[in-house]
């Protein structure tokens, strides 16, 4: 299972190790989840069904049938959990080259009370051969890569099968996967027993008591803020995205360069705020009854839509209006539901010759952004010659 009940769990360790007072402070909100999350559980539950069947020899027929019967479940949801068996499988195949019979575990619920009060989470895979411990984290998003390196999330569960396993194998290495199908990322990192020990005394551990008290000093930002359940009504994040708002324009008259960069970094993570803020009062409203001076509940604007088609199409064929009169013609789903159904590998096979990619328009993004600049100036020259040149 999942660490959901877990406070001080390593899915949100990135928020409670930087801003120990936010465990405690949004732990009377509830969390509503999203189709994503449930997306994710399904995903897991995929994965770790092919995992056993291969390495437990499990029937899974039932079970993955009416996994795939979920309507979540997509052709390039099962193409991606295959791609994720292919790499265990292919971690296992090095642990050979290090031993005859390396071990994997398979949804390990693993602790680390020790160091976390009643800290415990859930490891999707781990692999263990001579000396070497291999732990496997699968993540279904598609936003952004993550990184292994320095992730706390991942040291944590490092350590804790490292505490659930030390005993009966000799682990002096510890190697961290994060497996991301979707964005074709694979991200490893590796620590030693004495550096992962290290860090559990030394950062996590003073870290969770602090959270777990619910002390310590807030630390605003878009990474501990992001999942934050208290965010909406946090004063700390409220100060940290007022900031913007609060700088003096006024002199010199106009915005510099570099102040126009620092606005279009922090836009993002402001928008959202205010947008998780709106959420908040609406919800609050609506079902807590809270009143908000200056707002009231009203029915929203809404479209007309039609109650009964069938009846609207006979009572029209009735009247002598022929079906290609009142039906719109037939169409193919879009490119991104066509690819979640068929899959995105065996669509590519299948009509990849008929896709074309048009140019995009010109989009400002951090330079870290791993698409090449384009030279706007040089570009519309070109065009201009061009337009003479067919004159």
């Amino acid at each position: 299972m999942p660490d959901l009940h877990a406070l001080l769990g390593p899915s949100s360790a990135h928020m409670w190790m930087a801003c120990p007072p936010s465990a405690r402070l949004g732990e009377g909100i509830e969390d509503k989840g999203s189709e994503y999350a449930q997306e994710g559980t399904l995903v897991h539950r995929i994965g770790e069904l092919l995992l056993r069947k291969r390495w437990e020899g499990a029937d899974i027929t039932a079970d993955l049938e009416a996994a795939q019967a979920d309507p979540l479940y997509s052709g390039e949801m099962g193409e991606c959990m295959e791609a994720y068996a292919a790499f265990v499988e292919e971690r296992m195949a090095e642990a050979k080259t290090r031993c005859a019979d390396p071990r994997i575990f398979i949804e390990q619920t693993v602790k680390f009370d020790e160091y976390v009060p009643e800290g415990f989470g859930t490891s999707d895979a781990i692999i263990i051969s001579d000396g070497l411990m291999d732990v496997v984290d699968l993540k279904y998003g598609k936003g952004v890569p993550v990184s292994a390196e320095n992730n706390p999330q991942m040291k944590l569960y490092a350590l804790g099968c490292y505490l659930a396993l030390s005993w009966a194998y000799e682990i002096s290495t510890i190697r961290m996967n994060i497996f991301q199908p979707r964005l074709d990322s694979i991200s490893t990192a590796t620590v030693t027993r004495a550096e992962l020990l290290d860090w559990a005394e030394n950062e996590l551990k003073p870290r969770a008591v602090l959270a777990w008290a619910g002390e310590g000093d807030f630390c605003p930002g878009e990474g501990t803020c992001r999942w934050c359940r208290a965010s909406p009504i946090c004063r700390a994040h409220r100060d940290y995205q007022l900031e913007l708002a609060k700088r003096d324009f006024a002199d010199p008259p106009l915005l510099s360069p570099d102040e126009v960069a620092e606005v279009l970094a922090r836009l993002p993570a402001l928008t959202a705020w205010a947008k998780s803020v709106e959420d908040y009062a609406l919800d609050a409203a609506i079902n807590q009854g809270v009143s908000f001076p200056g707002y009231k509940v009203v029915e929203g604007r809404s479209n007309r839509k039609y109650a009964d088609t069938d009846s609207i199409a006979a009572a029209l064929r009735k009247a002598g209006y022929k079906v290609a009169d009142i039906y719109k013609p037939r169409e193919l789903l879009g490119l991104t539901a066509m690819e979640k159904l068929v899959g995105k590998k065996k669509f590519g096979e299948l009509a990849g010759q008929y896709i074309i990619k048009p140019e995009g328009a010109p989009t400002l993004v951090p330079e870290a952004d791993k698409r090449p600049p384009i030279n706007t100036a040089a570009k519309a020259a070109e065009d201009f010659k061009e337009d003479i040149e067919n004159g």
